[in-house]
């Protein structure tokens, strides 16, 4: 069974024509890699959904700022490569902590209000509008 907010994440910001082979891998836990091994150059985003955060800007001040703006619980939830962090909740400030910078990385809050990506280093970050 797939989690909700795995599914929320295909279903909003992923290209129409991959999202039931997404959704399939999500979908069953021996299967999960292949979405999460894609996340180093992931390229199956709607793209105008999202902007990339240039290097002279701090990640951690964008999400906080977007998380005050929208008015979200300053939880997330993960899908990453590393199992340590894939699939599980954190704080915002564990998030801060310990998550960013952690390549191949997405970063959910709330519904998919927002969404922080991270890519195989250098310059491979993101974050929904």
């Amino acid at each position: 069974m797939i989690n909700k907010l795995d599914q929320l994440l295909i279903e909003k910001f992923v290209i129409k024509r991959k999202r039931e082979r997404y959704l399939n891998f999500l979908s069953k836990e021996k299967l999960r890699n292949g979405f999460t091994s894609e996340l180093y150059h992931f390229n199956d985003f709607n793209w105008e959904l999202f902007r990339e955060i240039h290097g002279s800007e701090k990640v951690s001040e964008v999400i906080t700022e977007l998380i005050n703006k929208k008015k979200i619980a300053p939880t997330c939830y993960v899908i990453s490569t590393n199992s340590k962090f894939d699939g599980k909740h954190f704080s915002l400030t564990e998030a801060i902590e310990e998550i960013l910078g952690t390549e191949a990385t997405l970063i959910i809050f709330g519904n998919a209000d927002i969404v922080y990506y991270e890519g195989e280093p250098p310059f491979n970050r993101y974050i929904t509008l």
